[in-house]
């Protein structure tokens, strides 16, 4: 006001500032000092009110009074204001970015430590100076501290990509908002991850200088291969080309080796010049499936081996591919030859050698698992056959079996979450089908060795694993462990989750005598107490003990409850088998402990009785295809293994009370059936001698199988910085491009996780997906793609390989990006150490609120007002002595006041 301040506005911000001399006042709440238009309105109403006010008060208290209010007023208004005094503030905080990535030298980081310490040398007392590493990801050095000199980098990144993006994100948070602030970044701007410029552009609207030092790239020779190019498909009998393209930043002798899935197929001697050469090969296709080719060079005079190799991947086209896999080859065989007889190419394996990497899944267009407990298959190869289906479009049929589904311990597996049918049963009712009590025997005979490292306690934790996959939720389940004494590891309980029984079956561990008595007798006051439809016990043990625990089997025999007896080894007493007969179970002698655990899981199936259907049933048809559409009247089966439909599966064939018998599901970009009856010969003995048997399994494959490739689609994939790059072609039945109603597919990581990929149109029949691929490693992708009535056009898959990050190539320079920069947030390049402490000229003060203090000085002025307008008090009557107390109130003195008060009141 009057030219003593000036009010502006901070751009972005809701913050006014009233700059007064030498201090600021500043409002968070603006608006409100709107309110002190009030003032002038209060001085009128005051201006016209004066005349009683004054003959009452005097001037020199009714101006008191305005003058008075006027500032209570202004305090209040000040303080809904949020009123604050700025103080400005000149000390600088410099944030200090250190590239930290492989394309940058320890010598060259030794260099911007040293120019860091100059810089801080030079700084004041007040002055504050923070520090990050950068990488692939940054990491804090030093938070925003008293300048003091470093010494060493102690901060661990990963040095295989250049992201200054979050440097300067992670940077920013760190830079106080009390003092000038200033960015200095030191690095070659090789950058490869991130978008640096976007982050720049906040800095610049903060006034945030980033003032760069560059660190030029200092290398020896290299020779990289840049890139291997192949087709994306090919047919059976062509010839594959391949062209390699390596780039040398010296003349010499270099050779080149040509891998095609894993096995060294070509080696070549060049001479490559300064530059690119490129290297054409040619290989034959192969049979069908995936083909993985990659090339690696090397030369006397390469300095840099990260860059030595690539890779590219060719699907080759042709008659699909089968792998069958079953712990016992004989129970395949029926299926393989009727697969065979139907013109399909066949591959029977054992579980051991399925392989458990979904590139090497991706040779074949189904898997199927043939009568197979799911112990037989790693955990690892489970969880890549469910990649293989979700995430590539691969297809896994079961066929079930003694030892297939419920019955096989798949419950609660990878695979049973995509399986086409559930393998717990419906609850009928409230009470549990089984109560089963496993009863351990962990003496100290059981850490004798069995095999591999391992001792029978081992085993028997293996087995307590695999026995709850033969329960359902609704069973109960308890664990008991005996020495010399029982312990009761697990309470009978509705069947836990798997946290909870891998924590009490760990507690297991081995220990003194044999007390067999102690252990049933802790089972049977479990099951004593259970209800459920069946009670069955589970005693293991392996070494000698009386038999003076009869009267409790008889006990429990008499209450309804089974016992079976698991025997390890031959010490274990004799008698143990009458025991088990006794007690209405089984008796199992097992001279190799690795036997256990198929043992307990076979017998818990056994006891629940509900995974295995034998019964003769002819299969109904509940839904048409091309698949029972030509076929005659079907034979009967013998068995099953009883399951219930999932809502999201299809069922073709079913009991006549309805439980499936062959069904169908769609997950993920892949397809899963379930056969539950067996072709082995023991539940389908009529279907294997059946006429239509091979057409019927051809049918089968037809379902498995994903649709069919009609030409209309094509697959590009490229690697563009740090990202894949996937285009999709759609023609036309004329070859043109062509319009597809939907697009949709998942890639595939290096780390076997699945990403969904969302697709834009980017031209006439062209759509585009972009993904970050920060991992060397291969990436498989799977396509669908939809005609504007929901109809399939296709299927298309392909893959892409990172070799290597694109922070080993010797070609690009950062100085652009550095320079951009600079200019964009108003900084320089490459300035002396010294003048970075400089004050940058940025308004930024210290607040200090001053609500408060106007609330209370409103306050306190209150009684003031009242005293002003209450009290009518002289100085003299304040010196004067008190008058003496007044005579008492006659009659005669009541009459002269009344006519005193009449005589006024005529006036």
């Amino acid at each position: 006001a009057r030219g003593v301040g000036a009010v502006y506005w901070r751009e972005g911000t809701k913050r006014a500032t009233v700059s007064m001399m030498m201090f600021n006042l500043s409002f968070i709440y603006p608006p409100a000092l709107l309110l002190l238009v009030l003032l002038p309105l209060f001085w009128l109403f005051a201006w016209l009110a004066r005349a009683p006010n004054l003959a009452r008060l005097g001037r020199g208290r009714y101006l008191t009074l305005v003058a008075l209010r006027s500032l209570m007023v202004a305090a209040l208004i000040l303080a809904m204001a949020g009123v604050q005094l700025v103080r400005a503030v000149e000390d600088t905080a410099v944030l200090f970015l250190i590239d930290g990535s492989d394309s940058v030298s320890p010598a060259q980081r030794q260099a911007a430590l040293d120019y860091v310490n100059r810089a801080v040398a030079a700084a004041d007392p007040g002055d504050r100076a923070a520090m990050v590493l950068f990488g692939a990801e940054p990491a804090v050095e030093r938070a925003a501290e008293a300048a003091a000199p470093i010494r060493r980098l102690t901060s661990l990144v990963t040095g295989s990509r250049t992201n200054i993006a979050e440097a300067l994100q992670l940077g920013l948070a760190l830079l106080p908002a009390d003092a000038q602030r200033r960015v200095v970044l030191l690095s070659d701007g090789a950058e490869n991850q991130g978008r640096a410029t976007t982050v720049a552009q906040l800095l610049a609207l903060r006034a945030i200088p980033i003032e760069v030092v560059r660190l030029p790239r200092e290398r020896g020779p290299d020779l990289l291969i840049t890139a291997v190019e192949a087709p994306t498909t090919a047919r059976e009998g062509q010839r594959i080309p391949l062209r390699i393209a390596l780039e040398s930043s010296m003349a010499g002798a270099a050779q080149l080796e040509l891998f095609a899935d894993g096995q060294l197929v070509a080696v070549e001697e060049r001479r490559v010049d300064v530059g690119t050469t490129t290297i054409d090969l040619s290989l034959p296709a192969g049979e069908a499936g995936f083909r993985r080719f990659e090339a690696r060079v090397s030369a006397p005079f390469d300095t840099q081996a990260l860059n030595n190799r690539a890779a590219a991947f060719t699907q080759v086209e042709g008659p699909p591919s089968l792998l069958i896999a079953a712990s016992v080859p004989e129970r395949a065989l029926p299926l393989r030859a009727a697969l065979e007889a139907a013109g399909l190419r066949v591959e029977l394996r054992t579980p051991d050698a399925i392989p458990s990497d979904p590139l090497a899944l991706l040779a074949y267009a189904a898997v199927i698992l043939v009568d197979l407990p799911a112990a037989a298959l790693p955990t690892a190869t489970q969880s890549a056959l469910r990649s293989y289906v979700e995430d590539q479009g691969g297809g896994l049929a079961m066929i079930g079996g003694s030892e297939a589904f419920g019955a096989g311990g798949w419950r609660r597996t990878p695979l049973a979450a995509i399986l086409p049918v559930e393998l717990d049963p419906v609850v009928e009712d409230q009470r549990p089908d089984l109560a089963l009590v496993l009863v351990i025997d962990r003496s100290g005979s059981m850490g004798e060795a069995a095999s591999s490292g391992r001792n029978r306690l081992d085993l028997a934790r293996d087995a307590l694993f695999l026995a709850t996959r033969g329960l359902a939720q609704t069973d109960q389940l308890a664990i008991i462990a005996f020495d010399d004494v029982a312990q009761q590891l697990l309470p009978l309980q509705p069947l836990p989750d798997l946290f909870s029984l891998e924590e009490a079956i760990g507690r297991i561990s081995v220990g003194g005598g044999t007390n067999i008595r102690a252990g049933v007798a802790l089972a049977a006051q479990s099951l004593a107490v259970a209800e459920a439809r069946i009670k069955h016990l589970i005693l293991l043990t392996d070494g000698l003990d009386s038999s003076n625990y009869t009267d409790l089997i008889d006990s429990l025999r008499a209450q309804g409850s089974t016992v079976t007896v698991v025997s390890i080894g031959g010490d274990a007493n004799p008698s143990l088998a009458t025991l088990a007969e006794r007690g209405g179970g089984a008796f199992y002698r097992v001279t190799s402990a690795q036997e256990v655990p198929e043992i307990f899981l076979s017998e818990t199936v056994r006891v629940a009785g509900r995974d295995i259907v034998e019964q003769p049933f002819t299969p109904m048809v509940l839904l048409n295809s091309t698949l029972t559409r030509d076929l005659g009247p079907l034979p009967p089966l013998y068995g099953y293994n009883a399951s219930t439909p999932r809502a999201t599966a299809r069922t073709l064939l079913a009991t006549p009370d309805g439980a499936p018998i062959l069904a169908v599901a769609q997950v993920g970009m892949g397809r899963t059936l379930a056969w539950t009856s067996d072709l082995k010969g023991q539940w389908a003995t009529d279907w294997l001698n059946w006429s239509d048997f091979v057409p019927f399994v051809a049918g089968m494959s037809d379902l498995l199988l994903s649709p069919p490739t009609t030409g209309q689609l094509r697959l590009e994939l490229r690697s563009e910085g740090g990202e894949a790059v996937i285009d999709l072609l759609v023609f036309d039945s004329d070859g043109r491009p062509g319009v597809a109603g939907q697009v949709g597919g998942r890639l595939l990581d290096p780390q076997g996780q699945g990403v969904e990929l969302t697709f834009t149109e980017v031209g006439r029949g062209r759509y585009r997906a972009r993904i970050v691929t920060d991992r060397p490693g291969a990436y498989l992708t799977r396509l669908l793609a939809l005609d504007n009535n929901g109809q399939p056009m296709g299927v298309v898959s392909g893959g892409l390989v990172v070799s290597y990050s694109p922070e080993y190539r010797t070609s690009g320079s950062g100085e652009a990006l550095l320079a951009d920069l600079a200019l964009l947030t108003g900084g320089r390049t490459d300035p002396p150490a010294e003048s970075l402490f400089a004050s940058v000229g940025q308004r930024v003060g210290l607040a200090h609120e001053i609500a408060m203090p106007l609330l209370w000085l409103a306050l306190l002025l209150l009684p003031c007002d009242i005293a002003i307008r209450r009290l009518f008090l002289r100085p003299r009557d304040l010196l004067q002595p008190r008058p003496p107390a007044a005579a008492p109130v006659t009659e005669d003195r009541i009459a002269a006041l009344l006519a005193s008060r009449q005589r006024r009141r005529e006036e």
